[in-house]
């Protein structure tokens, strides 16, 4: 049930993101209908224009065509060039953002340019009264058509900017919450462990007193020591925890020591070694890094088969010395591909009584504490899976 949420989440993110995809490439769709719409209507209006200018040219006098290439031709919004022939030289422009009464030759040049970009886009409009081919028009897009194919790139762009800045805050503020819980769910579980813990201590002290006493009472005092760490540990998460370079290997060999232990009643037949590489030290909070530890080896013992379980915690430098990575390889079941970025979430669990709190408290002690990483390096269904936390090494918090 509780894995079935992260599916779900999922599927309503791939939904999402194509519903988006489907809008954007509607939208898209419309606007260009509309600018084709609109460049059918100014090249209609050009041909006629062009019409009457070729017939005002042969047959109305001076004053009429003055008329109409004052009054008409030059007040509509179409960029327009005249040329005698199709790729002569410009012999008159209007709405091209050039001055039309300038005729020198650097002008008329840029003019020539923007005439063979227009013709790009549209073909030129021949100015011809009867038989006779008295020029070319040479048009471009009005600045409202070219406006309006920039339209939707401009929409989609800010919608994106408007979501990716409410996905940013909505980000900060679940990671907000998130991190209150923790704090308060680890304050309180300290403060309820306190109390009894004092009570035990006190009991234990009694029974060390008194002159019979056995190898019991040691193992309980061990126990409640454990305990005590176990509350502190849960009151450092609660609070800013303080670091010290230490080295690395002894605090995994604790860590790997107690589910020794304790194998005999976890899988009497698997096998649990250490195998540290050389004598690193980090910047590390003992207590917080062994409990990470601790989740990484328990997570393993309880994916390896009880008869032949291999369990194996290693340590090396990587990248140049300038970083530690600790590996914890077992050959358990393996974590599937679509798994692999779930088991670090809360509340993910693929055991039936778990609460998939181990990963993610994990990941929260290593990224956020330790500001190292960890990951899933390799899986492979009973064959070897090797989750790795990744540190600097001391020589970089010196």
């Amino acid at each position: 049930m509780k894995n079935a949420v992260y599916r779900r989440s999922a599927d309503i993110k791939r939904i999402l993101f194509l519903m988006a995809i489907v809008l954007i490439f509607a939208l898209l769709r419309y606007t260009q209908k509309v600018v084709e719409q609109l460049r059918i209507d100014s090249s209609n209006v050009v041909r006629f224009y062009a019409e009457v200018y070729a017939k005002a040219a042969t047959e109305y006098n001076a004053q009429d065509f003055s008329f109409i290439f004052d009054e008409i031709i030059k007040k509509i919004s179409v960029p327009m060039i005249i040329s005698e022939k199709e790729n002569s030289n410009p012999t008159a422009w209007r709405g091209v953002g050039l001055d039309e009464e300038n005729h020198s030759p650097e002008n008329v040049a840029a003019v020539a340019a923007l005439m063979v970009e227009m013709d790009g886009e549209n073909q030129p409009i021949p100015l011809k009264f009867e038989k006779y081919t008295l020029g070319y028009i040479h048009y471009g897009d009005t600045q409202l058509i070219r406006k309006l194919r920039w339209l939707p790139f401009i929409e989609i762009s800010i919608v994106a900017l408007f979501i990716f800045i409410g996905y940013i805050g909505f980000h900060v503020i679940r990671s907000s919450e998130k991190r209150s819980i923790w704090v308060g769910m680890a304050k309180e579980t300290a403060h309820q462990l306190g109390t009894p813990l004092t009570s035990l201590m006190g009991w234990i002290e009694l029974l060390k007193s008194d002159s019979n006493i056995n190898e019991n009472v040691e193992e309980m005092s061990k126990d409640i020591t454990r305990l005590e760490k176990v509350a502190t540990r849960f009151s450092q998460i609660g609070s800013k925890p303080s670091f010290k370079i230490t080295p690395i290997n002894p605090v995994i060999q604790e860590a790997v020591d107690y589910y020794k232990r304790r194998l005999p009643q976890l899988g009497p037949s698997v096998q649990l070694t250490f195998v540290p590489d050389d004598d690193y030290h980090t910047n590390l909070n003992a207590d917080l890094f062994s409990w990470a530890v601790e989740n990484l080896i328990k997570n393993a013992l309880d994916a390896v088969p009880e008869k032949s379980g291999k369990i194996t915690v290693t340590t090396k430098a990587i990248r140049h010395d300038k970083y530690i990575a600790i590996d914890v390889t077992d050959n358990g079941k393996g974590i599937p591909k679509k798994n692999r970025k779930n088991i670090f979430r809360p509340g993910y669990s693929t055991k039936l009584r778990g609460w998939g709190l181990g990963l993610s408290l994990t990941k929260r002690i290593i990224q956020e504490y330790h500001h190292g990483k960890i990951f899933v390096l390799e899986s492979k269904p009973f064959g070897q899976t090797v989750m790795r936390i990744v540190l600097r090494s001391a020589s970089l918090n010196e």
